[in-house]
């Protein structure tokens, strides 16, 4: 299945599948061997939550149900969020396994209020700040919601109650508007920064909701240049790094086979680049511009500045490494030797280790930086445990247990190493 098959009307769904399989609880035993210095290591793979039938029962992880789950996202106390798509809620799974609908009345709506009286309709992007505010992409409605750590449902911004116009505009709270938001994350400030993604736009909402556009003329197209005269084709993800001094926005604009960046300048404003790929489909590798992607979807980046991508037409994991003289190198971590169908999502953990969902070929794979300076790819989950069309991977703050979104058996797995 290629990108093109992925993306929905509403600009971020993944494709449903025709059917829905039921998977028992499966242990499975995977080496993965760092042959320069460590021991075989062993991956413990359960069902963290969900029967595998679509539904919405709440209750301990193997009674629990969820309705193709999307986005997912971890507390500092390793709960976990979940954005259960078909189900219009917002799920909370504790770190003993036990879900609850944190958000949501099952019903496709727009009310705010108290948790479970309010309603979304098909929620895909959420992320937790500093202070355990959920913010949740409500795609269809055209709005950011947030809830609070005591459960109550606002728009933070977008339209409110009934009105569901979508729209560029820039305001604050209630009168700004957005064209199916997808992706969203947080600053250390607590801004959030939003994946705009039928604007082809980049957005920004500060703490005292106002809306902003911090990139992107709403015309699809390759220009780069200050703030809202640059230009995106459908931007999907979107990732931020942050230094004592600098904070820089990465873009994977997807239709345009090219990694982004928005950087802000000494006069206030932010300048567009393209901080790697031709913009023609493809799989060279080398300096910045030089290099070809072909449907960038993912992107992370580490605590280095490293840029990962998951790039989804070539079937390959590529990574952007900052050179001394200023330039980027772009090369491809994995997918020549070993092989990917698809991967879209990417994260990576304190330790560099990179995780893949590996969409069509249903596993999550783990890549391990050697000492000689290549890396190892094992099925971290996957060959003797299953998944159907995983979609999102993240990690706790340990890098020791991965969540992943198993999208078309609607539940939440964990991986966790042994």
């Amino acid at each position: 299945m290629l990108l093109k098959e992925v993306l929905t009307s509403v600009g971020w769904k993944m494709k449903k599948t025709a059917r829905t399989l039921i998977f028992l609880l499966i242990a499975a035993l995977l080496s993965c061997t760092n042959p320069v210095n460590n021991p075989a290591k062993f991956q413990l793979v359960s069902t963290f939550a969900g029967t595998g039938q679509e539904g919405v029962q709440n209750g301990a992880a193997g009674v629990a149900q969820f309705h193709n789950p999307f986005g997912v996202a971890t507390d500092s106390s390793d709960n976990v969020y979940v954005a259960d798509e078909n189900n219009h809620m917002i799920r909370k799974i504790t770190p003993q396994g036990v879900v609850s609908t944190y958000a949501g009345t099952g019903q496709a709506g727009h009310r705010d209020g108290a948790g479970v009286s309010a309603q979304f309709e098909f929620p895909a992007g959420v992320a937790v700040d500093s202070s355990g505010n959920v913010y949740v992409a409500d795609s269809r409605n055209h709005r950011i919601r947030r809830i609070t750590p005591g459960g109550e449902v606002s728009t933070f911004a977008g339209p409110a109650g009934a009105d569901r116009l979508s729209g560029d505009r820039d305001a604050t709270g209630n009168q700004a508007r957005f064209y199916n938001p997808s992706g969203v994350a947080t600053d250390s400030s607590g801004n959030v920064y939003v994946a705009d993604y039928g604007n082809h736009m980049i957005r920004r909402i500060t703490p005292e909701r106002v809306v902003s556009t911090l990139a992107g003329s709403g015309k699809a197209g390759t220009t780069n240049g200050i703030g809202t005269q640059a230009q995106f084709d459908e931007p999907v993800g979107v990732a931020v790094f942050e230094t004592d001094n600098n904070l820089i926005v990465y873009v994977a604009d997807t239709n345009n086979h090219r990694i982004r960046k928005i950087a802000p300048q000494n006069d206030g404003t932010v300048m567009v680049s393209t901080f790697a790929g031709s913009g023609q489909p493809g799989t060279t590798n080398g300096i910045g511009t030089q290099a070809q992607f072909d449907e960038p979807v993912g992107v992370a980046v580490d605590s280095s500045g490293n840029v990962y991508v998951a790039d989804s037409g070539s079937n390959r994991i590529r990574k952007i490494a900052p050179q001394n003289d200023g330039t980027v190198m772009v090369s491809t971590l994995a997918g020549t030797s070993a092989q990917f169908d698809n991967p879209s999502g990417v994260a990576v953990d304190s330790s560099g280790n990179v995780y893949v969902a590996d969409y069509n070929n249903h596993r999550i794979r783990k890549i391990i930086p050697q000492n000689d300076g290549t890396v190892m790819v094992s099925a971290v989950a996957g060959t003797s445990a299953q998944f159907d069309n995983p979609n999102g991977v993240a990690t706790d703050s340990s890098g020791n247990v991965v969540y992943v979104a198993d999208s078309s058996n609607s539940r939440i797995r964990k991986i966790v190493y042994q």
